[in-house]
């Protein structure tokens, strides 16, 4: 992978539900595939499941938004498939989560002041 040029990284903009859960997920320390699509499933009790389909052409867009990367270090070969590709966050990746976290955040709490209370 050639390396980029900030004038070729697209604006960043909203992320869609399933970008944002799979940065969250390489938050801690780079994954796989199906360890990213693990930590989405166990962060969201098993509410959302990224199918293999998906979840690729999620890791595609943020590769091209320059928010994660190909991780160059992989577990030791005894510990490890080493055919497996491990993505990590970028420093625009975690800052990028960071600002998206802080305005959910923000918008979750406004719903819920305005809920009404349980009985």
């Amino acid at each position: 992978m050639s390396p980029r040029r900030m004038e070729d990284v697209p604006e960043p903009g909203p992320l869609r539900s399933g970008e944002f859960l799979v940065l969250a997920s390489l938050q801690r320390a780079p994954l796989h595939g199906y360890g990213i699509s693990q930590a989405v499933r166990d962060r969201t009790s098993g509410r959302v499941r990224l199918r293999p389909g998906n979840l690729y052409r999620v890791l595609d867009r943020l590769l091209e938004r320059g928010l994660i990367e190909l991780a160059d270090r992989k577990p030791a070969r005894d510990r490890d498939d080493q055919r497996r590709t491990y993505y990590r966050l970028t420093p625009q990746g975690r800052r990028t989560l960071a600002m998206e976290a802080e305005l959910l955040a923000d918008v979750a709490l406004e719903v819920i002041s305005l809920s009404p209370a349980k009985a």
